[in-house]
């Protein structure tokens, strides 16, 4: 159904390296974590333009966090390198479906759209990092369910 597209998995991957090796070159980032460095490159210039990442030059340069990583949300990666989160097009413009403001379904996908947000918000770097899953991924998940609308005319 939903896949999270291949240049944010390897961001994340990439990412997650240099929160452990503080400083890496793309060469050694592709090579640990199994990633073309021609599109990496091209990945780690989206993060720096950005502001996730920086780049030294020079003989000893490579790529570096620009802020901890427990201040850079998870939603702030997913923009970087595919925008804004849609789960279909008419979220940001009703207009553009021949149902528009209609549509009954469209509230399901804002809701949709608005609890990813709200989940990759509340989930840092720091976290992702980590060998296990923090207690605030845990409550995320916990959170009970939203009521059930009633469809019943009154």
């Amino acid at each position: 159904m939903f896949q999270v597209p291949t240049k944010t998995q390897y961001a994340i991957r990439a990412l997650v390296h240099l929160v452990h090796a503080g400083s890496a070159s793309v060469a050694t980032i592709a090579e640990a974590e199994h990633v073309p460095a021609k599109y990496l490159e091209a990945i780690l210039s989206q993060l720096k333009s950005a502001g996730l990442v920086i780049s030294d030059r020079g003989r000893s340069g490579g790529y570096r966090l620009a802020r901890a990583a427990s201040i850079i949300q998870m939603s702030e990666v997913v923009r970087a390198t595919e925008g804004e989160i849609r789960p279909v097009e008419c979220v940001d413009n009703a207009t553009i479906c021949v149902v528009s403001e209609g549509c009954l379904p469209r509230r399901f996908w804002l809701g949709l759209k608005k609890t990813v947000d709200e989940y990759l918000a509340s989930v840092t770097l720091a976290e992702i990092a980590e060998p296990g899953l923090s207690d605030s991924l845990s409550a995320f998940r916990k959170r009970p369910a939203p009521a059930k609308m009633n469809n019943r005319s009154n």
